[in-house]
């Protein structure tokens, strides 16, 4: 039964800030939307913050030709909404996630064809993955569209290094969905690696040693050293190590208020590389197990090509404070918002807590993409044309559009 529309727009807004509430998705990636009659649906805007929307901004859509009303652009993603209603008549709320679990398994392009017992009743007897495309764009459509019409009964469908599609008979069926698929595909990681390491119990720190020593790589390193934040302010930055905040020179490195650690050659080389004004080191276990193997990380997951760069190398730890090893930092970063640091994890880039956040989230998915698939021996990388058309626009367009927010 479609919504009343001002019931649909509320219910989009609410679903937007569950979504970032539960991690299912982050920033503005995603969209959602409900169906408001045989022939139109509400979604969320383009590129607006979930925290902050309102029901005036939420776009009614046709769903034949996916026009719309109103000044406010609808996510671009729209026509992926429309395919989901067109072929599904008892479908009212459609999200489209970008969620942990379900895009690393999506990167494999395996569909998961038996479902666990405990998931079937939600999500059904298999899983598919529509093929990769790049997002936005008609031809994604098409192969989501194409994989709607092969799968009939399935209401979740994974998009190829990409993320999810949900579609429920109403608001909490959809969430229903969206959560379960998540745990199943949990399960599915978990029990890909017991079946390949053949342990009998999992565990995080035993799935990253596992994964080192396939790749001759040595062990998780006992302690990492604090490589520090900080924040540009002109000509000079606040670098924070090990709680302690000290401001210093940007030309000389000189502490102003105090001494200055031996990292801020780091921080310094970079702020001289690149117009960013944050700064952030990563040590996050998964981003600190790829940063042992000391190889360039290509993209498998589109947003990472987006956010991140077109691949992150990775350079060696010389003694961390010497000139030379902020030299190799600002070097590879140049480009990039990220580099690895080998056993130390990554040093991240941005310029407000926005960008951070963002690029913690992607680079720590990223590295678990990179620790799974390798774990799968399905190592699959988005195409380096895509990367780099994504990585032109979302620094052209979509960056600028959220520091205006």
């Amino acid at each position: 039964m479609a919504y009343e529309i001002e019931e649909a727009k509320r219910l989009v807004v609410e679903a937007g800030k569950r979504l970032v509430q539960t991690g299912l998705i982050a920033r503005t990636w995603g969209n959602v939307s409900a169906r408001i009659s045989d022939t139109q649906f509400v979604i969320t805007p383009s590129g607006r913050a979930y925290e902050d929307l309102t029901p005036e901004e939420i776009v009614v859509v046709n769903i034949e030709d996916c026009s719309h009303e109103g000044d406010i652009k609808p996510s671009s993603e729209k026509g992926v909404h429309a395919a989901a209603y067109r072929h599904h008549p008892t479908v009212d709320f459609v999200i489209h996630t970008h969620q942990r679990a379900a895009t690393i398994v999506s990167i494999t392009g395996m569909e998961i064809r038996n479902v666990y017992d405990e998931f079937k009743g939600v999500l059904g007897d298999k899983i598919p993955c529509a093929e990769y495309a790049m997002s936005t764009t008609e031809s994604l459509r098409k192969k989501v569209e194409m994989c709607i019409q092969m799968n009939p009964r399935c209401r979740a469908i994974m998009l190829k290094h990409h993320g999810t599609l949900v579609m429920g008979d109403d608001y909490d069926n959809a969430f229903a969905i969206a959560e379960n698929l998540e745990k199943c595909c949990e399960k599915v990681i978990k029990d890909n690696y017991l079946r390949h390491s053949w342990d009998t119990v999992y565990s995080d720190d035993a799935r990253r040693a596992y994964y080192l020593k396939k790749h001759d790589a040595g062990e998780m390193p006992a302690e990492i050293c604090d490589l520090g934040s900080s924040v540009r302010n002109g000509n000079t930055f606040t670098l924070t190590v090990g709680g302690k905040s000290v401001d210093v020179d940007l030309e000389t490195g000189l502490g102003i208020n105090g001494i200055a650690p031996k990292v801020e050659k780091i921080h310094r080389a970079i702020y001289n590389t690149e117009d960013v004004t944050m700064i952030k080191h990563m040590a996050t276990p998964d981003v600190v197990a790829v940063s042992c193997l000391d190889e360039t990380m290509e993209p498998m997951i589109d947003d990472f090509a987006q956010i991140v760069g077109l691949d992150v190398k990775c350079v060696p730890w010389i003694d961390g404070d010497t000139d030379e090893c902020a030299k190799e930092v600002a070097d590879a970063i140049n480009g990039r918002n990220a580099v690895l640091i080998q056993g130390m994890g990554a040093m991240i880039t941005g310029n407000n807590d926005g960008d951070l956040q963002a690029l913690d989230i992607i680079m720590d998915k990223g590295a678990a993409a990179q620790i799974d698939c390798d774990i799968f021996n399905r190592s699959h990388y988005v195409p380096k044309a895509e990367c780099f058309l994504m990585r032109t626009v979302y620094l052209a367009k979509y960056s600028k559009q959220i520091d205006k927010k």
